[in-house]
């Protein structure tokens, strides 16, 4: 093995202690560190080589190492409006920070070794120069983004200052109305970054739409060209290239929330997903329950796409709803 395969290498690293990271931020009936999350990271082409090293190497000892499963877009398939690849980690709070510690580890030892190369350095990109300082930029639903900002940006004001890092969340001017996620800019210390990411993905599992949010984006992820790079495994579902038809029987207000302003989420589920959605007509509705016919036909693992998709903006409709129920009953008092 040459030098600079040798430098291009994971290599054995020591993982600190991850649960200091979560210490203090968990809360409920989950111990810390073992609620699920998903982690949507935007990286440069060049972190992204780094991470999959030589024929997909490094990423698979990443996911050894960290118990994390991790899935990488294709080479030339950037996140809208960058030069960013999506780097998507899945699993334990503990894994996904030791996923993410590990990439922090790999940058710094290949910034040192650009250090004493000038064509090397030429391949890092500039936000890491500064010795000692790491950054993470996550992609995250406008709608969770909410969650993470909090009353008057109060939680996200806490979290910086429980981490000492800078927590930038892009700004809705910078967004356009069809634009479904908005980036979150961690910097600072690598251990800030970890403890300030630590903050963030414990309190998005604690909400109650977080697990439909996982399983949407890691459908997405699978559908929409984020795949593990070479080598690492790739066992399949037998059933994901079966065609399927899924009927489900929901009252009518829930079918508007389905089909949206204009059809609008009925287009964006179709398209994502790829299936074909029919729903019957009012004349049709049963005249007991209220209940319309929505079918849902395609491939199996995009049925399953669809339906979590349908879950989750059934959710946001009610949770809207309820609201809405609370302040007519406020105003009412």
């Amino acid at each position: 093995m040459s030098e600079a395969e040798a430098d291009s290498q994971l290599g054995p690293v020591e993982v600190p202690d991850i649960d200091k990271y979560v210490a203090g931020s968990s809360s409920g009936d989950l111990p810390t560190g073992t609620q699920q999350v998903v982690a949507k990271l935007l990286v440069s082409n060049s972190i992204a080589g780094s991470v999959i090293g030589k024929a997909g190497a490094n990423i698979e000892q990443l996911q050894r190492s960290s118990g994390a499963r991790v899935q990488l877009s294709r080479a030339g398939e950037f996140y809208p409006g960058t030069s960013d690849r999506v780097l998507l980690l899945s699993g334990s709070l503990h894994a996904v920070l030791t996923a993410i510690f590990l990439i922090l580890e790999k940058i710094s030892r290949d910034l040192n070794a650009a250090s004493a190369s000038p064509n090397a350095a030429k391949r890092i990109i500039k936000k890491y120069e500064e010795p000692g300082q790491a950054q993470v930029k996550l992609a995250l639903s406008r709608r969770l983004c909410g969650l993470l900002i909090g009353h008057k940006g109060q939680t996200v004001r806490d979290f910086i200052v429980d981490s000492g890092s800078t927590i930038r969340v892009q700004s809705l001017n910078e967004l356009t109305p069809s634009d479904p996620e908005r980036t979150i800019t961690v910097s600072g210390a690598r251990d800030q970054v970890l403890r300030a990411v630590a903050l963030i993905l414990n309190t998005l599992s604690m909400h109650e739409g977080y697990a439909s949010y996982m399983e949407t984006t890691l459908q997405l992820a699978t559908n929409q060209g984020v795949v593990l790079p070479p080598r690492a495994s790739s066992s399949k579902n037998v059933l994901a290239t079966v065609r399927t038809q899924l009927t489900l029987y929901l009252p009518d207000d829930d079918v508007g929330a389905i089909l949206g302003k204009k059809g609008q989420n009925l287009v964006e589920v179709q398209q994502s997903s790829r299936v074909t959605i029919k729903i019957s007509d009012r004349s049709k509705m049963d005249p007991t329950t209220n209940e319309r016919e929505v079918s849902i036909s395609g491939l199996y693992s995009s049925v399953k796409l669809a339906e979590a998709m349908i879950a989750e903006k059934l959710a946001v409709a009610r949770s809207q709803a309820r609201n809405r129920e609370g302040g007519d009953r406020g105003d009412d008092a």
